[in-house]
């Protein structure tokens, strides 16, 4: 019997950011733009570098958070178009996780979600700004 899935999640801005240096991060991503609303670059706010640990006996192949810029406070980056090779929605269980991490920074459900429209069925919140 086939195991049912749930539909991905895609409210929010959070993305796994593959960069030219094989790194994957787990991030709220976003663009930066000038003054005439032209993309001039890219910008990761709480960013995680994913990695896989050693396959577990039942098959599970855990994966390890580590922040991405342990050097400094400052949880927002900004990166160029020229190092980014991805960006893609992080699946749901992987997207939980990143949750409960950012509502440790005291973020909301409500910071993190936005309303769809169309009868998505992912989770739903309004987006505050």
């Amino acid at each position: 019997m086939t195991e049912q899935v749930a539909p991905l999640k895609t409210n929010h801005n959070i993305r796994i950011v593959t960069l030219t240096t094989g790194e994957r991060v787990l991030a709220m991503f976003g663009d930066v733009r000038d003054e005439e609303q032209k993309v001039v670059g890219y910008r990761i706010v709480y960013p995680y570098l994913l990695s896989l640990g050693e396959p577990q006996e039942d098959g599970n192949i855990p994966i390890h958070y580590t922040r991405w810029c342990p050097f400094s406070p400052i949880e927002e980056h900004r990166l160029g178009g020229e190092h980014i090779i991805s960006v893609v929605f992080p699946d749901n269980n992987i997207l939980d996780n990143f949750v409960i991490r950012l509502k440790e920074y005291g973020l909301t459900e409500e910071q993190i979600f936005f309303e769809v429209k169309d009868g998505d069925n992912s989770e739903s919140a309004e987006t505050s700004e």
